[in-house]
């Protein structure tokens, strides 16, 4: 079977230890991007249902939106979990209102005009309800969360009430919501003292990939500490490459070049870009270019069918929220202008949107913007080209090999 999840004796042994952690109590691990946050935690789910046997309804996983859970799919199918057993956490909040309050979920108005779900009075809803009701604490024999630093503070306390054990996997580098948890909040509602234990090392990014998003990360001790942990071989020595297009069609017909490129060398690309309007406007047009894609959108209704596969090889794109937690081998960031951005007034959080999209690559990263509309991090990448760690190119100059490929100096220096 096709699957991205490693076998449990291919883990390392700090990777295996926390797999096996006794759940007598809660647990909360940090790791950095591509420490293997996510393959512990599909482990653990199969760990902890058989060394305890526990049924499916009694346990479940939470990963952070429908497109990862549709992403580790073939690890859950590859260890027999039931695909029930994996949700999101509003989607699980979301059941458990209709079976005990109303059958009909409260609505919003959404900024197109429609009604959509109101999940955070969903969660404020079965916050109160799991507090009143004891008969309906506990329903969970174990509870595991992927990503979560960006849970809302009340998801926590709504965890400790429902589940008899939690683990939590979190890096708040990666936290992209401004309403996310803390981590003295989570460790406070979840009844610790300090988390259980620190990933030390990131298996994902190769070394200039890591060194490129470590430019987004603003602590310099945090940006020293991630770059410290990466322990991942480095295949070629192509840098990263910043393309400034002359025009928006300029910007377009080059990525579909650069696709083109990275599948002649049989390789997965994810291509991430900030909005959902966009990635429906770039799919328009890349399939006006000629190129096949997948946009990893989930469905419009809980059990629909989707229109993506992450077992081919065909390119899939997303939006920096939805890729969070994917892994691809090229990693494509078109359309870094301030426009894309200006829904965001926090600089910190742009930041670390982009320092996710950087770090789903293993190998290789393309960012392209326009001439006069660049993104305020301009800057950061110009710093990023004078130490050598990214060719910014021109739209009106072509690339020389020499502006491509590291030097055994620079290589030597990652």
């Amino acid at each position: 079977m096709n699957t991205w999840l490693l076998p449990l004796g291919d883990l390392t042994p700090e990777q295996s230890r926390i797999v096996e952690m006794s759940p007598d109590q809660n647990r909360v691990i940090f790791g950095a991007a591509g420490s293997g946050k996510t393959q512990i935690l599909i482990h653990r789910a199969d760990y902890l249902a058989k060394t305890y046997s526990v049924p499916p309804e009694r346990f479940r996983v939470f990963v952070f939106t429908n497109v990862i859970k549709e992403y580790i799919k073939s690890g859950t199918k590859f260890l027999e979990l039931p695909e029930e057993t994996v949700s999101t956490f509003d989607h699980w909040c979301y059941l458990l209102y209709q079976d005990n309050i109303s059958r009909k979920p409260p609505c919003i108005r959404g900024r197109n005009g429609r009604n959509r779900i109101d999940f955070e009075k969903i969660r404020r809803s079965i916050q109160k309800l799991l507090r009143k009701k004891p008969a309906l604490q506990k329903i969970l024999d174990f509870a595991l969360v992927d990503e979560g630093q960006d849970l809302s503070p009340e998801s926590f306390e709504i965890l400790s009430l429902a589940a008899r054990h939690v683990t939590v996997f979190a890096d708040s580098m990666q936290q992209i919501f401004a309403d996310g948890a803390s981590e003295h909040h989570i460790l406070k509602m979840l009844g610790i003292k300090k988390r259980n234990a620190t990933l030390l090392a990131a298996y994902r990014n190769s070394p200039y990939v890591a060194q490129l998003a470590s430019y987004f990360i603003a602590d310099e001790n945090l940006r020293s500490q991630y770059l410290s942990q990466i322990n991942m071989h480095q295949q070629t020595k192509e840098r990263p490459l910043c393309f400034v297009a002359r025009s928006f069609k300029d910007e377009m017909d080059r990525l579909a070049e650069i696709i083109r490129q990275r599948q002649l060398m049989n390789e997965r690309v994810g291509i991430i870009i900030p909005t959902n309007q966009q990635l429906f406007g770039y799919s328009k047009g890349l399939q006006e270019r000629g190129i096949e894609i997948e946009k990893t959108v989930p469905p419009k209704n809980p059990g629909s069918s989707i229109d993506f596969e992450f077992g081919n090889m065909t390119p899939k794109i997303a939006t920096y929220h939805s890729a969070k937690g994917l892994t691809f081998d090229s990693v494509l960031l078109p359309r870094l202008i301030n426009n894309s951005f200006q829904w965001i007034n926090d600089d910190d959080l742009r930041r670390r949107l982009i320092f996710v999209g950087i770090a789903r690559a293993t190998q290789w990263v393309y960012i392209s913007t326009e001439t006069g509309k660049e993104i305020a991090d301009m800057n950061i990448l110009r710093i990023a080209e004078r130490n050598h760690h990214l060719t910014i190119q021109d739209g009106r100059t072509p690339p020389t090999k020499a502006q491509t490929q590291f030097t055994d100096d620079d290589f030597d220096a990652l």
